[in-house]
């Protein structure tokens, strides 16, 4: 696998910044569109893993941006709950 055949997902996720003004039901969007994109992340990662030591070099940026999907569908999860617990 190499960058030019990769099917990652695009690097240029959201930040919570750019998200935590979005109202409940928009962040519930993003969330279900964020867990798909995380999915095809962890499938990539698991590919990347089974193929080693082919294509290791991808592996640190591929890590980091599953990481980073994941820590944000976290923050977002959290963000959610206090919206629907807030009047």
């Amino acid at each position: 696998m190499t960058r030019a055949t990769n099917p990652l997902v695009d690097p240029s996720s959201p930040s919570f910044e750019e998200l935590k003004h979005l109202s409940a039901s928009e962040i519930q969007a993003q969330i279900k569109r964020l867990n798909s994109k995380a999915g095809q992340l962890k499938m990539d990662l698991h590919d990347l893993a089974e193929g080693l030591p082919t294509d290791f070099e991808l592996l640190p940026d591929l890590a980091a941006r599953t990481y980073d999907l994941f820590a944000l569908l976290h923050t977002l999860k959290q963000h959610l709950k206090t919206l629907e617990i807030s009047p």
